[in-house]
């Protein structure tokens, strides 16, 4: 009588653990790391809501150095009564942070209708403004971004400038969370190719599979799955384990569909039929 071949280990369709990857991309664990981040957001939209009502000014943002290529990233602007979240990303050329990040200090400005050096920022403004206060954002000796400050009708002085800037140190904390986290995120997902690709050296692409199929199943088919493999178990160890927990099944099912069609006791049963 021929052998049967060995089975197999299952190998995914192409294409399969990339659908697979974007599901996991959706899952409560990896909520969880987006859920952190937003607080994040929320805590630099909460700083510079604090400091338009402190200086105050109509509006304030952050550009933060964060991605490659030389971008800077718009996460927040907020004014006096709440915060909103952006998406913005501008390059520093003919905007007041490139002299920032070349190690300019802060300074006030007025600021004209059609004035090109905010004209990147304008898609995530509510009004045109008239003037601004633009001042450094550092981490220790090295300026990583800065924060403008808005007014739409009032001029900003120099009174103005000494507050952002003791402003700006404090933002800078909450900073410097913000994008160590938006860095360890792009340096992770520049580098996940190589660790996913099929030559790779890590367990990483197996690991993630394992993980997703997890996650992919309902917790009542994995508790179906679980009573599956205690069974499965109980088998491997012999012939009579196996008729043992098969008996044992049969009268559980037995003794849950008694009570199903009316013919238990009423008052759940003392389990002696199972005996």
């Amino acid at each position: 009588m021929p052998r049967s071949a060995p089975a197999r280990p299952y190998q995914p369709p192409p294409g399969a653990f990339s659908a697979r990857l974007r599901d996991l991309l959706s899952t409560v664990e990896s909520t969880s790391l987006l859920v952190a981040s937003e607080a994040r957001v929320r805590g630099l939209g909460e700083h510079l809501r604090f400091a338009c009502l402190a200086l105050p000014c109509s509006e304030a943002l952050v550009a933060l150095e964060i991605e490659a290529l030389g971008r800077l990233a718009v996460p927040v602007v907020a004014g006096p009564e709440a915060w909103r979240a952006t998406d913005l990303h501008i390059m520093p050329s003919g905007t007041p942070f490139a002299y920032l990040l070349s190690g300019g200090g802060g300074y006030a400005a007025e600021l004209g209708e059609d004035d090109e050096m905010i004209a990147a920022l304008r898609p995530i403004l509510q009004k045109t403004p008239r003037a601004g206060v633009f001042v450094p954002i550092r981490l220790g000796d090295s300026a990583i971004g800065g924060a403008a400050l808005l007014s739409h009708e009032e001029p900003l002085s120099d009174r103005h400038l000494d507050m952002a800037e003791r402003l700006a140190e404090v933002l800078a904390l909450t900073v410097e969370s913000f994008r160590t986290e938006r860095v360890l995120f792009e340096l992770f997902a520049r580098a996940l190719p190589d660790l996913l690709a099929e030559d790779a050296t890590t367990s990483l692409r197996s690991a993630l599979e394992r993980h997703i199929h997890g996650l992919r199943v309902t917790p009542a088919y994995r508790r179906k799955l679980e009573l599956a493999l205690s069974i499965g178990r109980v088998a491997d160890r012999g012939e009579a384990e196996t008729r043992l927990a098969a008996d044992l099944l049969a009268r559980i099912d037995a003794y849950a569909r008694s009570f199903e069609m009316g013919g238990g006791s009423g008052d759940g049963g003392s389990g002696d039929e199972l005996l």
